[in-house]
């Protein structure tokens, strides 16, 4: 069910998560003239119109929702609740801790299996001006209603992470749960030498080889 919220016909309103009254983005947000209504959200941290939310994430949020598999049971609820669903990741999402290419394995796992755009930004300044302009853009262009909706379903988080490993080449569900039973974690699965990769029942030295560059090679590379 909708909860509509009547605004302005000059000013796009964007409504936030409370969570998020202690970063500077409403700040910002109030600058550029959008009306800025503070509602405890059970999903999203932005909703821009009836159809789009964002979820907001800092790179170490994003990294450790990753983890703990927060990243993909948001991304559930999301399209669950918005047809138009968007994460957004503000700051260097390579701080560290984390293998590069088990980032991008989760990107492309929610970029292509749950079909939810992934936009970038340097700081607050530049996420305010990004969630502004797709407010704008829903409510003053393609006049679009705004609302309050959403509800959280609940997931077990040994699903979320049996399907982000078996989003990966050569890795069914029944693998992907014998890699977590031996591995415990994705951080450990991610940082596993070839040779423990190998051990597992399924998996075999050409796999293991296969997936070790996978999760190691440098984004970018010819090999």
């Amino acid at each position: 069910m909708i909860q509509r919220i009547l605004k302005p016909k000059d000013k796009p309103v964007i409504i936030t998560d409370i969570r998020e009254n202690k970063c500077s983005v409403k700040s910002y947000l109030e600058d550029l003239g959008a009306v800025v209504k503070v509602i405890p959200l059970k999903v999203g941290d932005y909703i821009c119109s009836e159809r789009v939310c964002l979820e907001k994430k800092t790179a170490n949020d994003f990294i450790s929702s990753i983890v703990d598999g927060r990243l993909f049971q948001q991304a559930e609820e999301l399209k669950d609740n918005f047809s138009k669903p968007i994460i957004l990741v503000e700051g260097n999402y390579y701080p560290g801790g984390m293998n590069e290419n088990a980032i991008k394995a989760a990107l492309a796992t929610i970029i292509l299996n749950y079909e939810i755009p992934i936009i970038m930004t340097r700081d607050e300044e530049e996420t305010a001006r990004t969630i502004f302009w797709l407010a704008k853009r829903e409510q003053m262009v393609s006049k679009r209603g705004i609302g309050i909706k959403g509800e959280k379903k609940p997931k077990k988080l040994k699903d979320l992470q049996e399907h982000f490993i078996s989003g990966l080449p050569g890795i069914s569900v029944v693998l992907s749960k014998r890699i977590l039973e031996k591995f415990k974690t994705i951080r450990n699965f991610a940082n596993a030498e070839e040779s423990e990769l190998s051990k597992v029942k399924g998996i075999g030295k050409t796999l293991a080889k296969r997936l070790h560059k996978l999760l190691n090679e440098e984004y970018g590379g010819n090999a």
